[in-house]
């Protein structure tokens, strides 16, 4: 299934919860809107199952703090037997507990997000004095097996950007096996408070140089054609990975990526939540699945690149009119937003 820009559509990002035990200052919360439902496990496997009969191939869990569900492994479960390869992002403070009954249930590889290895600068950034508990949850997904175990590393102006806190970084990553994801700084509208935002953006190109200085480039990530380095200076290589979301015409183009919001709508891009395609009236049939194969079908073809440049296709004529069985704008199904 691909949209009018070519994209294919593989890859679902389902957000399980809004709730969090971190308040980070960098935190986009998916982009979506302020809500406190959430998707039984349940109706969180019924969507799953129609994203894969729609091409899906990799499921990533999110939040919020996906790890906060007490049914986290249920769901990890009942999404692995479907096919998928199945990995989550966490902030990785209740993973040494969960790691092992993650991976036994199919969890492959995880993300924890790691701002620092200061305790003081984690704190500062993050709001807790939870840095012992992440690295304790880093080290547990690496011995239960899981792989590759990324750390999920926001560029910042004066924190991550430093290159001696970077060196650590790449030191523990090294003495772990963890691989780095430096992530660019993203201003999502009415997530991410804007003064925070011009403070701490930091530009992305020069911490790239830094940390790939000792590197050569090794391949790319298949999603938004992230570049991915091997990092060496004499010992073990790490690799290093590299997102660059902002005003990036070409990472956009190579977004295979829908999203399901905690609330259970389809999103199609984490910049904005114009054109939601909302699942739950359907979830609520007695014989859903041809409503959701509908309804990933308008979500795909709704889809566009968030930032686009001279190179990107002219999209061909909309697939679905008035006398289209599809649901339309205005429908219960789809919700325009800001």
């Amino acid at each position: 299934m691909r949209d009018r820009y070519g994209r294919p559509f593989t890859d679902l990002r389902v957000s399980l919860t809004q709730r969090c035990n971190l308040r980070c200052v960098f935190c986009h919360m998916e982009g979506q809107l302020v809500s406190d439902a959430e998707l039984t496990p349940t109706e969180i496997e019924t969507v799953v199952r129609a994203a894969v009969r729609a091409g899906v191939d990799r499921v990533k869990l999110t939040g919020g703090e996906p790890t906060l569900r007490t049914d986290i492994v249920e769901i990890v479960g009942r999404i692995a037997r479907l096919g998928p390869e199945v990995s989550m992002t966490t902030n990785g403070l209740r993973l040494a507990a969960l790691a092992e009954p993650l991976h036994a249930a199919g969890l492959t590889r995880v993300n924890v997000s790691l701002p620092s290895l200061d305790a003081a600068t984690y704190r500062e950034l993050t709001g807790v004095d939870g840095l012992e508990r992440a690295v304790a949850g880093v080290r547990a997904a690496v011995r239960a097996g899981i792989g590759p175990v990324k750390l999920n590393v926001v560029a910042l102006a004066g924190t991550t950007s430093d290159p001696d806190a970077f060196e650590r970084l790449i030191a523990f990553a090294r003495e772990v096996g963890a691989w780095i994801q430096v992530i660019e700084f993203e201003n999502v509208r009415g997530r991410v408070d804007p003064e925070v935002y011009r403070s701490l953006h930091s530009e992305l190109g020069r911490l790239t140089q830094d940390a790939v200085r000792s590197a050569f480039p090794t391949g790319f990530n298949r999603l938004h054609h992230r570049p991915r380095y091997s990092v060496s200076d004499g010992g073990p290589p790490v690799t290093l990975e590299v997102v660059q979301p902002v005003e990036n015409p070409s990472f956009c183009m190579a977004c295979d990526r829908l999203r399901v919001t905690s609330d259970g709508q389809l999103k199609g891009c984490l910049m904005t939540n114009a054109g939601l395609v909302d699942l739950r009236p359907i979830l609520h049939e007695a014989d859903p699945e041809d409503a959701l194969d509908r309804a990933f079908a308008l979500a795909v073809d709704r889809r566009r690149p968030f930032f686009v440049g001279a190179e990107t296709p002219v999209p061909e004529p909309p697939r679905f009119d008035e006398g289209d069985p599809l649901p339309m704008v205005g429908s219960p199904l789809v919700t325009e937003g800001g």
